[in-house]
């Protein structure tokens, strides 16, 4: 059995914005260019999810991997502040209010001393107790990530990949875009080199 009448409208417009109709005025390079936006358009809707997921998942289990890891591997330990240097920035002198870098003592598991600097704030007051994490050879580290570092960094590798995806399909269609309108403007000069003598010599 055969569907007869007009196809829906929805489908006709669809077909007119893709160039695919029987407009007489539209060339091959106009038809491939709407071809080429809608399948961009439609590797950005479909493909852009699917490959944030796919990242999203794989960072998120990295840096909980990491966690984990340096939750095991580095350790908490009180440490002696021996000195205290108060650091200048932009917008403020040296003063008891601001950042400071601080010498501490610490002791490791093995029992020996060892000596650092951290950053810290100027009123802070020389010999006393202070929290510093050290990795299992006994040196300065930074604290292990915590659950919110590793969603920071999943969401963060979702953001870059879903930017970079955007600017490798817009560098795609304008690079396509260009190709095919350096293409119509050659055919159209060659096109009214044809026409432009015949009203020439009509004049």
């Amino acid at each position: 059995m055969r569907l007869r009448g007009p196809p829906p409208r929805w489908i006709i417009v669809a077909l007119r914005r893709l160039g695919w109709d029987r407009n007489s005025m539209r060339r091959t390079t106009d038809r491939i260019q709407a071809l080429l936006r809608a399948v961009l358009l439609a590797t950005l809707v479909i493909g852009c999810p699917i490959a944030t997921i796919c990242v999203g998942h794989t960072a998120y289990a990295s840096a909980a991997r990491t966690a984990r890891s340096e939750a095991v591997a580095w350790h908490r330990v009180p440490a002696l502040i021996l000195r205290v240097g108060p650091v200048a920035t932009l917008w403020q002198r040296p003063d008891t209010t601001g950042p400071a870098t601080l010498s501490v003592r610490w002791t490791i598991p093995q029992g020996a001393s060892r000596t650092g600097q951290i950053a810290g704030r100027a009123d802070a007051a020389p010999g006393s107790l202070t929290a510093v994490w050290i990795d299992k050879m006994g040196q300065l580290t930074a604290r292990p990530l915590s659950h919110t570092d590793v969603w920071e960094r999943a969401i963060e590798a979702v953001a870059v990949t879903a930017a970079t995806l955007i600017l490798l399909l817009s560098a795609i269609s304008w690079a396509a875009s260009t190709v095919l309108d350096h293409q119509r403007l050659a055919r159209w000069e060659a096109d009214w080199l044809a026409v432009e003598p015949q009203w020439t010599n009509r004049r």
